[in-house]
């Protein structure tokens, strides 16, 4: 059956009409930050080591002040720099922008950035941080931390080869505002700390405010499989592993993989201290260690580790979680009862599950190995926050990864479930529903920031969210991989005809890897992953539009309207205004010609509120409409190239 196609048009992201050294595309921030993206397909200007800030009504462009963070080149030659925003020589916490050069030229950037930095903002703290430390160690209240274990602190010596190495958190000054905080608006001057606690077990950054030593906020390093629990094991069969020789023995390390990457599986022998870890050994170098520890697991772990090392080296070119060779460590045997499996910012640790949910089994299977290193990976690259939306991507960039990992390395065992190999399954990307995760952005099952207990994130309300929201992403990715048609929870009929695994892959990678930055949301995702398949396979290409078509299924900048709403010859009228009534968006849908057209927005006196320049194509043309901030409820005439395309209602 041939299918419409329908060509997304963003207004938002309208063209421009610029001289030399000015972008050809341009995403608005909100009020008082710089655009979200920018794009300049020709004569882009000269990277000179910081990202450009552009003045919207002078077209003119200045240098931003900002930490450089890291530096990527990828296939296509394109260089991405990611920059933090300083202020008075601070930096801003969640201020950040990914810039992508391409032979010494700036291509595009993306992120958040302050323009008009709040006037008032403090610039020296007025508690020590002795004094902010203290607040927030009894905001945690642990037990026990990291630092004050005489093992713990000889192990991360020995880690990271440095004798200066300390659990101990020392405090950062920053600007911090609260995620959800769009505008950046409500900077406080802040000390940072990473405060990692042995009892009960967790990893976060606290931040404290440098006034009044309140605590502000956290964000959760310890990244987990699921926050009530997981349970997976990893029986892949009869595997290749790669391990050394030690003593007469053999033990699972690998040095040199792909060039200098070390893959290392430690046994933790139902313990909590890495310091106390050991060696898992054989005598012939044939892992066949079935046993009452379970230590055939151990191989389970190492092997995921090193397929993910040798997928992300193979497909990508990436040398490692963070393109530069970052030793995988892996601790196995955690705890006793334990049905989980967590990436803490430095290292992958699984539990043996628990007797009484899953039987007791380790939760080394590969799809989460991958899960689990590719929250490292997302913390060297987008490093989103892990809460609400940002948080939900980092979950479900995981799982784009761990499922396509475990399909790439062992593809007769693959399925779109995670946990099935130990017949508990926690997640499925083909059907989030059927775990009570949403398939349609806001739609059933998704989980609010007003949903009680989730006013404040928290590891108890799950973040607001992490695992579950995810379940959008998931269902996007598995429509952009296998193709699927139905009627998503806004009523909207759509139809995606799937571009394969490694396509799919390619265009998540690049979005999480050169244009999200910490606070991205799935509108930005949107945004970024169409760039992304165009940089990859060019504008208008199928990749392109089966991208919108996804996006559209799962009611990300698209898919609101009722089946039935595109305009076609047969319809009384040509336009289709959805939804209506509106709330900070809409869309209309009409038949046209290739070329430059106007959309305008006019209330019932006849003043203009709105009026947007688009690209138009021959066809079907779906146009998004972000409405002003500031307008208010009432009924307005939507036109099109002059001609009326019906009544919207503000809500």
């Amino acid at each position: 059956m041939k299918t419409k196609f329908i060509l997304a048009v963003s207004v938002a992201a309208c063209s421009f009409v610029f001289g030399q050294n000015t972008p050809s595309k341009v995403i608005p921030g909100k009020n008082g930050l710089h655009a979200d993206f920018l794009r300049f397909d020709k004569n882009g200007p000269t990277f000179q080591g910081n990202p450009v800030l552009l003045d919207e009504r002078s077209e003119k462009l200045s240098p931003g002040q900002a930490r450089k963070l890291g530096l990527e080149t990828d296939k296509l030659g394109f260089e991405t720099h990611r920059f933090q925003q300083t202020v008075n020589d601070i930096p801003v916490e969640y201020g950040m922008m990914a810039v992508q050069t391409k032979d010494g030229k700036i291509v595009g950037q993306s992120g958040k950035w302050i323009l008009k930095v709040p006037s008032g903002v403090e610039k020296k703290s007025n508690i020590s941080e002795s004094i902010a430390l203290q607040n927030a160690l009894n905001f945690v209240g642990a037990e026990q931390y990291k630092w004050q274990n005489k093992d713990e602190e000889d192990f991360i010596k020995r880690e990271t080869n440095d004798r200066n190495a300390s659990f101990a958190p020392k405090g950062e000054l920053v600007y911090y505002s609260d995620p959800t905080d769009e505008t950046l608006k409500d900077l406080k001057l802040a000390y940072k700390f990473d405060i990692y606690a042995e009892k009960p077990l967790s990893r976060q950054y606290v931040f404290v405010d440098a006034k009044n030593g309140k605590v502000l906020g956290v964000d959760a390093i310890i990244h987990d499989v699921n926050a009530p629990g997981t349970a997976t094991t990893g029986y892949s069969g009869n595997r290749n592993i790669v391990a050394d020789s030690y003593n007469g023995s053999y033990r699972l390390r690998e040095t040199g993989r792909n060039g200098g990457t070390s893959v290392e599986t430690y046994n933790l022998k139902k313990g909590t201290s890495y310091a106390s870890a050991v060696d898992f050994t054989d005598t012939d170098n044939v892992w066949n260690n079935v046993n009452t520890n379970k230590d055939q697991y151990a191989t389970d772990a190492h092997w995921g580790a090193e397929m993910t090392v040798d997928y992300l080296y193979t497909k990508f070119g990436r040398k490692s979680i963070d393109n530069n060779h970052f030793a995988i460590k892996s601790y196995v045997h955690y705890s006793t009862n334990y049905f989980n499996a967590f990436w803490d910012g430095s290292r992958m640790t699984y539990g043996d599950g628990s007797s009484t949910t899953n039987g007791g089994k380790p939760l080394t299977a590969i799809d989460v190995c991958g899960h689990e290193i590719t929250h490292g990976m997302t913390s060297k690259t987008a490093n989103l926050v892990y809460q609400r939306e940002p948080g939900a991507l980092n979950e479900g960039f995981s799982d784009i990864f761990g499922n396509s990992i475990e399909r790439w390395a062992r593809p007769t065992q693959a399925s779109w479930t995670l946990g099935e190999d130990f017949s508990y399954v926690i997640r499925d990307m083909s059907n989030p529903n059927a775990y009570s995760q949403p398939d349609t952005y806001l739609g059933t099952y998704w989980k609010t920031a007003t949903t009680s207990g989730c006013a404040s994130p928290s590891q108890a309300n799950d973040y607001c969210g992490v695992h579950t929201n995810s379940g959008v992403l998931n269902f996007w990715y598995y429509l952009l991989v296998t193709g699927g048609s139905g009627t998503n929870d806004n009523g909207f009929a759509y139809n995606v005809s799937g571009i394969g695994l490694d396509k799919a892959a390619a265009i998540a990678y690049r979005t999480l890897t050169t244009y999200l930055t910490s606070t991205s949301n799935y509108a930005n995702t949107r945004t970024y992953s169409l760039q992304a398949a165009t940089d990859l396979y060019g504008a208008g290409s199928n990749e392109v539009t089966q991208v919108t078509n996804a996006w559209n299924a799962v009611g990300v900048g698209g898919g609101t309207s009722p089946s039935g709403l595109i305009a076609a010859s047969t319809n009384e009228s040509p336009y289709a205004i959805s939804p209506n009534p509106a709330t900070d968006r809409f869309t209309v849908v009409f038949n046209g010609k290739a070329g430059k057209g106007t959309v305008e927005l006019t209330n019932l006196t006849g003043r203009k509120e709105l009026s947007e320049k688009v690209n138009l194509i021959d066809g079907a043309n779906r146009v998004e409409i972000q409405l002003p901030a500031n307008i208010l409820p009432g009924v307005y005439i939507v036109t099109v190239n002059g001609q009326k395309a019906g009544n919207l209602i503000k809500k």
